[in-house]
C-alpha cells in the first residue's frame, strides 16, 4: 500500500511539475512555421515564437505571412505565403484571394513610396485564385528596388473594409546599406 502510495504521490508530482515551455532546440518544419506544440491541449497552449529569421514583419492577416525579403538589381521581392488554415477564417470553406496592382512598399518615415511591378503565383485584382480549406498559396511579389540606406519598410495594399481584408505588413526589414 506505501509503495502505490508513493508511486502516486510522484506521478502527480512528475505532471505537476511539467513544463510547457517550447524546447529551445525545436527547428520549424519551414520558415512559416511560428508555432509549436506546447502541450498535448495545443489549443489552449499556444505559444508564439520570435520570428525565426528577422525582420519579415507584422501582417494585419494572421493567414498572411513573409517567409523571404530579398533585393536584387532590379527589384524588392517578398515571398509570402498565404495559410487557409490559420486565422480568423479558420479551415471550413474556401476563399479568394489576390495583390492589388496599386500595393506598394513605403519607406519607415513614409516619404518614399515603391510601386507594385508583378506577380508569380497569383492573380491581380480584380482576378483571384481559390484557395481551399486547409490549404497554402505560396507566391512571389515584385515591387520596386528600395534605394540604398531604406532597410526598414511596410507593404500597403489597402485599407480595409466589410468583407475585404487588404494586406498590410509592418515592421520589415532587409539589408539595404547606404550608397557610398
Amino acid at each position: 500500500m506505501k509503495r502505490v502510495l508513493l508511486l502516486t504521490a510522484l506521478c502527480g508530482l512528475a505532471v505537476s511539475c511539467t513544463t510547457t515551455r517550447p524546447t529551445p532546440s525545436h527547428q520549424p518544419a519551414d520558415e512559416t512555421e511560428y508555432y509549436v506544440k506546447a502541450s498535448p491541449l495545443e489549443e489552449l497552449n499556444r505559444r508564439i515564437l520570435p520570428d525565426p529569421i528577422g525582420g519579415l514583419g507584422h501582417s494585419n492577416d494572421a493567414q498572411l505571412s513573409v517567409t523571404d525579403i530579398r533585393l536584387t538589381a532590379k527589384y524588392t521581392v517578398l515571398y509570402m505565403t498565404f495559410d487557409h488554415s490559420r486565422g480568423q477564417y479558420g479551415s471550413s470553406s474556401s476563399t479568394q484571394i489576390s495583390i492589388d496592382p496599386k500595393a506598394q512598399l513605403v519607406s519607415l518615415d513614409g516619404k518614399e513610396t515603391f510601386a507594385f511591378v508583378k506577380a508569380e503565383g497569383i492573380r491581380q485584382t480584380p482576378d483571384h485564385i481559390d484557395v481551399q480549406a486547409g490549404d497554402k498559396a505560396k507566391f512571389v511579389l515584385y515591387f520596386e528596388r528600395l534605394k540604398p540606406g531604406i532597410d526598414e519598410f511596410a507593404l500597403f495594399e489597402c485599407k480595409d473594409s466589410p468583407g475585404l481584408t487588404c494586406w498590410n505588413v509592418t515592421d520589415m526589414h532587409v539589408d539595404n546599406p547606404a550608397a557610398q
